[in-house]
């Protein structure tokens, strides 16, 4: 029986971890759409990510590199119409907004 009980809490863990913020929607959250594209190449082209304005960028990058595990540990930098993103800070603080095309800009 324990046994049974640590295997489920377990996998609500595991559950609680995979779950975006976006499943946890408060009444006054903004659900927006942002795109995500490469500069230099064409590996991301309109990847369409759904987020809450007040989720920190460092979350979606996250995401991101869970479909592309290969800009993990590659030098770049974010931005969106022509400034930089600041990955610690709010996408609100970004000032990025519903349909917005953020660029990823891999650093040579």
């Amino acid at each position: 029986m324990e046994d049974e009980l640590n295997a489920l809490n377990n996998i609500k863990d595991k559950l609680d971890l995979d779950n975006n913020d976006i499943n946890k929607v408060k009444e006054n959250d903004k659900i927006i759409s942002v795109l995500f594209m490469t500069q230099g190449n064409q590996d991301i082209i309109n990847y369409s990510m759904a987020c809450k304005s007040t989720d920190l960028f460092s979350s979606l990058e996250e995401r991101l590199y869970q479909d592309f595990p290969k800009y993990r540990n590659v030098k770049k930098i974010f931005m969106v119409r022509a400034n930089r993103i600041l990955r610690n800070k709010t996408l609100e603080e970004n000032n990025i907004k519903n349909n917005d095309i953020i660029c990823l800009f891999p650093i040579d």
